[in-house]
Protein backbone atom coordinates (compact mmCIF):
# COMPACT_ATOMS: atom_id res chain seq x y z
CA UNK A 1 0.00 0.00 0.00
CA UNK A 2 1.42 3.30 -1.19
CA UNK A 3 2.37 5.96 1.60
CA UNK A 4 -0.51 9.34 0.86
CA UNK A 5 1.12 12.78 0.18
CA UNK A 6 2.02 14.05 3.49
CA UNK A 7 -0.16 16.44 4.36
CA UNK A 8 -0.14 17.53 8.38
CA UNK A 9 -3.90 19.08 8.33
CA UNK A 10 -5.70 16.27 6.56
CA UNK A 11 -3.67 13.95 9.22
CA UNK A 12 -4.88 15.71 12.52
CA UNK A 13 -8.71 16.06 11.00
CA UNK A 14 -8.40 12.90 10.11
CA UNK A 15 -7.84 11.49 13.69
CA UNK A 16 -10.38 14.07 15.03
CA UNK A 17 -12.90 12.11 13.04
CA UNK A 18 -11.89 8.97 15.06
CA UNK A 19 -12.03 10.74 18.29
CA UNK A 20 -15.78 12.73 17.74
CA UNK A 21 -16.63 9.45 16.78
CA UNK A 22 -16.09 7.17 19.53
CA UNK A 23 -16.54 10.31 21.76
CA UNK A 24 -20.13 10.08 20.43
CA UNK A 25 -20.77 6.78 20.42
CA UNK A 26 -19.44 5.96 23.89
CA UNK A 27 -21.76 8.62 24.88
CA UNK A 28 -24.85 7.62 23.28
CA UNK A 29 -23.83 3.79 24.07
CA UNK A 30 -24.27 3.96 27.34
CA UNK A 31 -27.24 6.26 27.99
CA UNK A 32 -28.98 3.60 25.94
CA UNK A 33 -27.66 0.80 28.63
CA UNK A 34 -28.09 3.16 31.48
CA UNK A 35 -31.90 2.52 30.14
CA UNK A 36 -31.84 -1.06 29.06
CA UNK A 37 -29.06 -2.62 30.64
CA UNK A 38 -26.87 -5.30 28.73
CA UNK A 39 -28.52 -7.98 26.68
CA UNK A 40 -25.56 -10.41 27.45
CA UNK A 41 -21.91 -10.61 28.83
CA UNK A 42 -20.40 -9.77 25.17
CA UNK A 43 -22.44 -6.61 24.29
CA UNK A 44 -20.63 -5.36 27.72
CA UNK A 45 -16.93 -6.55 26.82
CA UNK A 46 -17.81 -4.51 23.48
CA UNK A 47 -18.84 -1.43 25.31
CA UNK A 48 -15.76 -2.21 27.58
CA UNK A 49 -12.94 -2.63 24.78
CA UNK A 50 -14.90 0.64 23.25
CA UNK A 51 -14.01 2.70 25.84
CA UNK A 52 -10.58 1.54 26.61
CA UNK A 53 -9.83 2.44 22.71
CA UNK A 54 -11.19 6.01 22.73
CA UNK A 55 -9.32 6.53 26.24
CA UNK A 56 -6.21 5.39 25.15
CA UNK A 57 -6.35 6.91 21.52
CA UNK A 58 -7.70 10.69 22.74
CA UNK A 59 -4.71 10.72 25.56
CA UNK A 60 -2.26 9.13 23.33
CA UNK A 61 -3.35 12.05 20.27
CA UNK A 62 -2.84 14.71 23.13
CA UNK A 63 0.30 13.39 24.80
CA UNK A 64 1.47 12.88 20.69
CA UNK A 65 0.93 16.65 20.01
CA UNK A 66 2.36 18.10 23.42
CA UNK A 67 5.24 15.97 23.51
CA UNK A 68 5.99 16.28 19.46
CA UNK A 69 4.12 18.26 17.72
CA UNK A 70 3.26 21.66 19.69
CA UNK A 71 7.08 21.71 20.08
CA UNK A 72 7.73 21.67 16.42
CA UNK A 73 4.86 23.62 15.43
CA UNK A 74 5.44 26.53 17.92
CA UNK A 75 8.61 27.00 15.90
CA UNK A 76 7.23 27.97 12.33
CA UNK A 77 3.10 28.90 13.84
CA UNK A 78 3.92 30.92 17.27
CA UNK A 79 0.98 32.65 17.11
CA UNK A 80 -1.21 29.41 18.02
CA UNK A 81 -2.50 29.43 21.67
CA UNK A 82 -0.28 26.56 22.72
CA UNK A 83 -0.59 27.43 26.58
CA UNK A 84 -4.09 27.52 26.25
CA UNK A 85 -4.15 24.18 23.83
CA UNK A 86 -2.16 22.18 26.59
CA UNK A 87 -4.70 23.42 29.36
CA UNK A 88 -7.23 22.05 27.80
CA UNK A 89 -5.44 18.47 26.99
CA UNK A 90 -5.26 18.29 31.12
CA UNK A 91 -8.72 18.80 31.71
CA UNK A 92 -9.38 15.88 29.20
CA UNK A 93 -6.66 13.62 31.28
CA UNK A 94 -8.19 14.56 34.56
CA UNK A 95 -11.48 12.93 33.20
CA UNK A 96 -10.04 9.98 31.26
CA UNK A 97 -7.73 9.05 34.68
CA UNK A 98 -11.26 8.36 36.29
CA UNK A 99 -12.07 5.93 33.55
CA UNK A 100 -10.12 2.39 33.79
CA UNK A 101 -11.42 1.93 37.42
CA UNK A 102 -14.67 1.87 36.12
CA UNK A 103 -14.46 0.46 32.86
CA UNK A 104 -12.28 -2.54 35.28
CA UNK A 105 -15.82 -2.29 37.84
CA UNK A 106 -18.52 -2.60 34.76
CA UNK A 107 -19.01 -6.13 35.31
CA UNK A 108 -19.53 -6.14 38.80
CA UNK A 109 -21.36 -2.92 38.88
CA UNK A 110 -22.69 -2.37 35.61
CA UNK A 111 -25.56 0.35 35.91
CA UNK A 112 -23.84 2.29 38.21
CA UNK A 113 -20.43 2.12 36.56
CA UNK A 114 -22.51 3.27 33.29
CA UNK A 115 -23.97 6.16 34.85
CA UNK A 116 -20.81 7.60 36.05
CA UNK A 117 -18.83 6.90 32.57
CA UNK A 118 -21.50 8.56 30.95
CA UNK A 119 -21.37 11.97 33.26
CA UNK A 120 -17.83 11.96 32.58
CA UNK A 121 -17.61 11.63 28.81
CA UNK A 122 -20.35 14.19 28.65
CA UNK A 123 -18.25 16.50 30.53
CA UNK A 124 -15.38 15.43 27.59
CA UNK A 125 -18.09 15.84 25.02
CA UNK A 126 -18.69 19.14 25.92
CA UNK A 127 -15.16 20.23 25.85
CA UNK A 128 -13.98 18.28 22.55
CA UNK A 129 -15.55 20.66 19.85
CA UNK A 130 -14.13 23.78 20.57
CA UNK A 131 -10.93 22.10 21.44
CA UNK A 132 -10.56 20.22 17.95
CA UNK A 133 -11.54 23.54 15.89
CA UNK A 134 -9.27 25.46 17.20
CA UNK A 135 -6.75 23.31 16.71
CA UNK A 136 -8.31 22.40 13.10
CA UNK A 137 -8.83 26.68 12.72
CA UNK A 138 -4.87 27.41 13.47
CA UNK A 139 -3.34 24.27 11.70
CA UNK A 140 -5.42 24.18 8.36
CA UNK A 141 -3.95 23.48 5.27
CA UNK A 142 -2.95 26.82 4.18
CA UNK A 143 -1.12 27.33 7.69
CA UNK A 144 0.78 24.14 7.31
CA UNK A 145 1.98 24.59 3.79
CA UNK A 146 3.10 28.03 4.13
CA UNK A 147 5.48 27.07 6.91
CA UNK A 148 6.31 23.36 6.34
CA UNK A 149 7.41 21.48 3.35
CA UNK A 150 6.04 18.58 2.35
CA UNK A 151 8.56 16.56 3.93
CA UNK A 152 8.43 17.88 7.48
CA UNK A 153 4.96 17.50 7.40
CA UNK A 154 5.55 13.87 6.57
CA UNK A 155 8.04 13.87 9.48
CA UNK A 156 6.07 15.10 12.31
CA UNK A 157 2.93 13.21 11.38
CA UNK A 158 4.58 10.19 11.60
CA UNK A 159 6.48 10.94 14.55
CA UNK A 160 3.08 11.62 16.65
CA UNK A 161 1.43 8.69 14.54
CA UNK A 162 4.17 6.54 15.81
CA UNK A 163 3.95 7.85 19.68
CA UNK A 164 0.00 7.13 19.51
CA UNK A 165 0.50 3.66 18.41
CA UNK A 166 3.30 3.14 20.93
CA UNK A 167 0.81 4.56 23.83
CA UNK A 168 -2.69 3.10 22.65
CA UNK A 169 -2.60 -0.64 23.66
CA UNK A 170 -3.29 -3.24 22.85
CA UNK A 171 -3.05 -3.20 18.85
CA UNK A 172 -5.23 -5.88 18.09
CA UNK A 173 -8.75 -3.31 19.70
CA UNK A 174 -7.07 -0.18 18.76
CA UNK A 175 -5.98 -0.34 15.00
CA UNK A 176 -9.37 -1.59 13.62
CA UNK A 177 -11.04 1.11 16.33
CA UNK A 178 -9.16 3.74 15.01
CA UNK A 179 -9.67 1.95 10.78
CA UNK A 180 -13.33 1.27 11.47
CA UNK A 181 -14.54 4.75 13.16
CA UNK A 182 -13.80 6.32 9.46
CA UNK A 183 -15.80 6.25 6.58
CA UNK A 184 -14.30 5.75 3.07
CA UNK A 185 -11.52 7.35 1.94
CA UNK A 186 -10.40 8.38 5.15
CA UNK A 187 -10.21 4.40 6.47
CA UNK A 188 -7.94 3.65 2.96
CA UNK A 189 -5.93 6.60 3.86
CA UNK A 190 -5.56 5.97 7.58
CA UNK A 191 -4.24 2.46 6.59
CA UNK A 192 -1.36 3.71 5.03
CA UNK A 193 -0.07 4.12 7.87
CA UNK A 194 0.33 0.90 9.00
CA UNK A 195 2.50 -2.06 7.84
CA UNK A 196 0.95 -4.05 5.18
CA UNK A 197 0.55 -7.38 7.16
CA UNK A 198 -1.46 -5.52 10.22
CA UNK A 199 -3.88 -4.26 6.89
CA UNK A 200 -4.39 -7.81 5.85
CA UNK A 201 -3.70 -10.38 7.89
CA UNK A 202 -4.03 -8.79 11.68
CA UNK A 203 -7.00 -7.37 11.27
CA UNK A 204 -8.88 -9.34 9.61
CA UNK A 205 -8.01 -12.58 10.69
CA UNK A 206 -5.42 -13.30 13.23
CA UNK A 207 -7.04 -10.20 15.33
CA UNK A 208 -10.84 -10.81 14.52
CA UNK A 209 -12.11 -12.64 17.97
CA UNK A 210 -10.38 -10.26 19.95
CA UNK A 211 -12.51 -6.77 18.26
CA UNK A 212 -15.20 -8.54 17.64
CA UNK A 213 -17.28 -7.82 20.39
CA UNK A 214 -16.66 -3.88 19.26
CA UNK A 215 -18.07 -4.65 15.92
CA UNK A 216 -21.56 -3.59 16.32
CA UNK A 217 -20.05 0.12 17.71
CA UNK A 218 -18.18 0.58 15.00
CA UNK A 219 -18.71 1.20 10.84
CA UNK A 220 -18.83 -1.48 8.40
Amino acid sequence: MNQPTPNFAQDLARIHKVITRSIDVSLSTGKEHMQHGFVDPTELTGYASYLHCMMTVLSSHHTGEDLIGFPELSKVIPSAPYSRLAAEHHQFSRQLDRLPTLISGLSADPMNSTSTIVTIIEKISNLWPSHYQSEERYFDEAAIQAVLSLEEQGRISQATSKHSQEHSEPAYWVVPFILYNLEYPDRMTMAAFFPPQVIAELVPVVWKDHWAPMKPLLLD
